[in-house]
């Protein structure tokens, strides 16, 4: 009997608890999907998913699985999660990754009709070798500000609060973004959250930047010499139109 006796920490049975190193590891280690020699850079908070133990702890075993990588290719990562409907030939269009797909498109001259956006979603969005990358501020996935529940399930202490996570690892990530944006110098990168919070990573990431606002849409833009930096809203932020993320795809197409 005594093999089938499980110790509990804080309510929580020890089979269930997240392996800690490898919860570590991935958040030291994973940065998003696609490419860093790709042109497009999106930069959101963080991830969304994980709104159970099971999602994070299946997101995790697939991740350490395939290499334990810094950047992932979408579609295949999210096979070995069970996640299909967003790829293949006529996939269901995700709401943040439409969004920019529609900036995307225009800035390269194309029209984005539901077809085309569709079609680059699940065909092109974040693909090992191709033209964009998927990073996040934050590492861990999370489905809303609301939620939290790595508390419950890690020792990690810089994980008993989410206010405490986000302060401990924020200025961590966001130096080592800015990093490899100075390394691979992409053709534009866009910061898609205009909360106050985010906006000083943003700036820190961008370091140096001085921001214009768009007469029209009001979103802010600023360069470097080398790449064009882009603050949106959200995409799923109430009121975000699809001509404010095609008026960003133009801009950049402008700016080329």
């Amino acid at each position: 009997m005594s093999n089938l006796v499980q110790i509990q920490f804080e309510g929580r049975f020890s089979s269930e608890m997240l392996d800690d190193h490898l919860l570590q590891n991935y958040i030291d280690t994973f940065r998003g999907y696609g490419n860093y020699r790709g042109d497009f850079w999106f930069i959101g908070k963080e991830e969304g998913g994980g709104g159970s133990i099971d999602d994070v702890r299946q997101r995790l075993t697939a991740w350490s699985g395939r290499g334990r990588r810094e950047l992932e290719d979408v579609y295949d990562y999210h096979e070995a999660i069970g996640v299909t409907h967003l790829f293949g030939q006529h996939p269901k269009i995700q709401p943040t990754w439409g969004k920019l797909i529609r900036s995307l498109l225009k800035a390269k001259g194309q029209e984005a009709t539901l077809d085309q956006i569709r079609g680059y979603q699940g065909q092109n969005l974040a693909r090992a070798g191709g033209e964009t990358c998927l990073l996040e501020l934050l590492p861990l996935p999370s489905p809303n500000a609301g939620r939290w529940l790595y508390s419950d399930y890690s020792q990690l202490l810089q994980l008993r609060e989410r206010q405490v996570y986000k302060e401990f690892y924020a200025a961590q990530r966001a130096n080592d973004i800015r990093q490899r944006i100075l390394e691979y110098k992409p053709r534009v990168v866009v910061f898609y959250s205009s909360d106050a919070w985010y906006q000083q990573w943003w700036n820190i990431i961008a370091a140096g930047v001085r921001f214009s606002s768009h007469v029209r849409e009001g979103f802010q833009y600023g360069d470097d010499g080398s790449t064009l930096f882009v603050i949106t809203k959200h995409p799923t932020a109430r009121g975000v139109t699809n001509q404010y993320f095609e008026a960003i795809g133009d801009l950049i197409a402008a700016h080329s």
